[in-house]
C-alpha cells in the first residue's frame, strides 16, 4: 500500500522533471534566436560603418547624410545594447532552469531510493509472513499426527 503511494509521488517527480527539461529546451532555443538577432544587428552596424567609411573616402558625404549616419548608428547601437541585455537575462533564466532540473532530478532519485527500500521491505515482510505460515503448517502437521 505504501509503495503505491510512493510510486505516485515518483510519477509526479518524473512529470516535474520532464516539465523542467521542456522549459530548459524552450529557453535554450529562445536564447539561440536572441543571439541570431544580435548577430544580425551587429552585421547591420558593420555594414553601415563600411558605407560610412566608403562615403568618407569618396568625399561624397554631405551634412544630411552625416546626420543620418550618426542617428542610425546611435539607433543600431542602442538596439545592440538592448539585445545584449536580453541575452544576459535569457542566460540567467537558463541557469535557473538548469538548477531546477538538477533539483527535480535529485528529488526523483531520492523518491526512487525510498520506493526501492519500501519495496524491499514489503517483499521481506511477505517472505517472513510466508515462512511463518509454512512453519505453522509444519507444526500443525507435526502435532496433528
Amino acid at each position: 500500500m505504501t509503495s503505491d503511494r510512493i510510486y505516485k509521488i515518483l510519477e509526479l517527480k518524473q512529470f516535474t522533471k520532464d516539465i523542467c527539461e521542456a522549459e530548459l529546451k524552450k529557453n535554450l532555443e529562445s536564447l539561440h534566436v536572441e543571439r541570431i538577432k544580435l548577430a544580425d544587428i551587429e552585421k547591420d552596424l558593420e555594414r553601415m560603418m563600411a558605407d560610412y567609411t566608403q562615403s568618407q573616402q569618396d568625399g561624397s558625404i554631405n551634412l544630411k547624410e552625416l546626420e543620418f549616419f550618426y542617428s542610425y548608428l546611435l539607433h543600431v547601437n542602442k538596439l545592440a545594447e538592448k539585445q545584449k541585455n536580453i541575452i544576459v537575462l535569457k542566460t540567467q533564466e537558463i541557469q535557473q532552469k538548469k538548477e531546477q532540473l538538477i533539483n527535480a532530478h535529485k528529488e526523483k532519485q531520492m523518491v526512487e531510493i525510498i520506493h526501492n527500500k519500501i519495496l524491499k521491505e514489503e517483499i521481506k515482510d511477505a517472505e517472513k509472513k510466508e515462512q511463518n505460515e509454512i512453519d505453522l503448517n509444519f507444526l500443525y502437521k507435526k502435532n496433528g499426527k
